[in-house]
């Protein structure tokens, strides 16, 4: 075998001279090149002799050592056989590389002179000369067991691996299928949940019913569409700013009552807006195990019109029972004072004795009056349905007059009544007219006696005007009743004809006069409208369609 360095023989020789010393420059830089290589590099011919071995080589077998001119076979070198590698079952470089006519790469084990199994890598490239003959192979011999004993290892975790994914695959499936049996059953109890849920919302909804949820800070959480619709939603304000329009938790709080004592709480408030409403409070205790309290409103303010409506119709027929029997027992004693003072009167020839007989007549005549419009005012909630009338407006205001003049000047009223000359023809319920105009001159009255404390004063006074005004193309009359007493805030203005609102104390007042008075005038296609100024005066104006007999309307 040729080696660059030693020779393998002790006496070897150069099979060609070199005569040039630049080739034997390169040659030993080329030499002392590639003997520091590490992996062991060897020229191999056709004939599977060793032509060169860098010292990596030469130190791979401790059993190579050159004894002969002769190169070895590559199997002694690197196996330490004496057969070819494809002979004992080995995958032979050379060969394959003949065969494929390109670079090969094979595995081998190789048993080192100590025992020692390694594996290695083998590297083997065609090597050819100038013309184009195949000469053999280059190899490089590369140590890879530690590689492949960690690709072993990582084989082996990657089987434990798998065998535990698997195994994990298994549980987790185990687990997803039991997850997807709880699941399915959350999903029918939350529908059947949301189903009632649904079912008691539309019964709410039905029932009119505001439903809300408090907790314990006085925060709503849950508004339903009902009192969405009423207030706006307010999910995230306190319930007392929101219905209450205060600024602080009210004095008596029924939520806290109810979550104190466990048990439903009721009763009945006027909210922000005027309406009066049925409240009840159920607590509970929510999932997150915070106390809240459930809220429904019931809005019951025509059910209190109603209930009023009825005493007074009751009290009304009540009146109006007592009332002609007053009538009949007054009307009886007061005719026979007429007639007798009639006679003595016309057989009285004193003109003196006839002025005192005849103011017993006037008045005795008056008395007539005021009973028979008491008696009027008291049977009008007998027959509100009774068919419209021709009425004059003035007339209606003279009969209230006449119920309530004696106490205007009982109070030092002074009351006043100007205005168009004309007929103030309207086509209403007398009877409901007379209600209207009661209620608004009883206001007046109590305002007057709150400003002046029931003194007297020429400023104590009422003044009522007549006259025609034109909304959207339609005449109509006004009567406008403007009082110079106490005045309504501005604050509370747009209120005063909300049913059960009243500035008067408890007792003096219901707060239906205005409500039902405006009920009234709408009935008969008008409008009824209040400007005021606190501490100045306050002015009503009622406003009915003229009534035209030429045409009907």
């Amino acid at each position: 075998m040729a080696v660059l360095k030693p020779p393998c023989g002790k006496d070897a020789k150069v099979n060609k001279a070199v005569t040039l010393e630049t080739m034997q420059t390169q040659f030993n830089f080329l030499y002392s090149l590639v003997n520091e290589v590490p992996d062991p590099i060897l020229v191999i011919g056709t004939d599977f002799r060793v032509k060169f071995a860098n010292r990596a080589a030469q130190n791979f077998s401790n059993s190579f050592v050159c004894k002969t001119d002769r190169e070895p076979f590559c199997h002694n070198l690197v196996y330490n056989m004496e057969f070819q590698c494809a002979k004992v079952g080995r995958p032979c470089p050379l060969i394959e590389v003949l065969e494929s006519n390109k670079p090969v790469v094979v595995e081998h084990e190789i048993e080192l002179d100590d025992g020692q199994v390694r594996n290695y890598e083998i590297h083997a490239s065609p090597l050819w000369d100038d013309d184009g003959h195949f000469l053999g192979i280059v190899e490089s011999i590369r140590d890879i067991t530690d590689r492949t004993e960690y690709a072993r290892m990582l084989k082996k975790s990657q089987r434990v691996l798998e065998t535990s994914v698997e195994e994990r695959t298994k549980d987790l499936l185990r687990s997803n299928d039991i997850l997807r049996k709880e699941i399915v059953g959350r999903q029918n109890i939350e529908k059947i949940l949301r189903a009632e849920r649904d079912k008691f919302q539309v019964m709410l909804e039905a029932m009119g019913q505001g439903m809300h949820i408090l907790n314990s800070d006085f925060t709503i959480e849950y508004q339903n569409d009902v009192l969405r619709k009423l207030f706006g939603d307010q999910i995230g304000h306190t319930c007392y700013e929101v219905y209450k329009g205060r600024n602080t938790p009210c004095e008596v709080c029924r939520m806290h009552k109810a979550i104190a004592t466990g048990q439903v709480q009721r009763t009945e408030e006027i909210m922000r807006n005027e309406r009066h409403y049925a409240q009840s409070y159920a607590p509970f205790k929510d999932i997150d195990g915070e106390d809240k309290c459930l809220i429904l409103l019931n809005d019951i303010t025509e059910e209190k019109m109603y209930q009023a409506e009825t005493m007074r119709t009751g009290q009304l027929a009540s009146i109006g029972e007592l009332a002609a029997g007053v009538a009949h027992e007054i009307n009886n004693p007061i005719n026979g004072i007429i007639n007798f003072s009639q006679i003595l009167m016309d057989d009285s020839e004193d003109d003196a004795t006839k002025q005192i007989l005849q103011r017993i007549i006037d008045e005795g005549e008056r008395i007539a009056i005021i009973v028979s419009k008491l008696l009027s005012f008291a049977r009008q909630g007998v027959d509100d349905t009774k068919a419209f009338m021709e009425t004059e407006a003035r007339d209606v205001l003279y009969d209230s007059f006449a119920l309530l003049g004696h106490q205007y000047k009982k109070d030092g009223i002074h009351y006043s009544i100007t205005g168009s000359n004309e007929p103030m023809l309207v086509w209403v319920n007398p009877q409901q007219l007379q209600q209207v105009f009661v209620n608004v001159l009883s206001n007046a009255r109590f305002a007057l006696n709150e400003k002046f404390k029931k003194e007297r004063s020429e400023d104590k006074k009422l003044e009522v005007n007549f006259s025609f005004i034109e909304i959207k193309n339609k005449m109509y009359v006004r009567i406008s009743f403007t009082d110079h007493g106490c005045g309504i805030p501005e604050g509370i203005i747009d209120s005063v004809c909300n049913p059960f609102f009243s500035t008067k104390q408890p007792g003096e007042g219901t707060g239906l006069g205005l409500s039902i008075s405006q009920g009234i005038v709408k009935e008969f296609k008008g409008y009824l409208r209040i400007n005021s100024e606190l501490g100045k005066y306050t002015t009503v104006m009622v406003d009915l369609p003229v009534y035209e007999p030429e045409k009907g309307e």
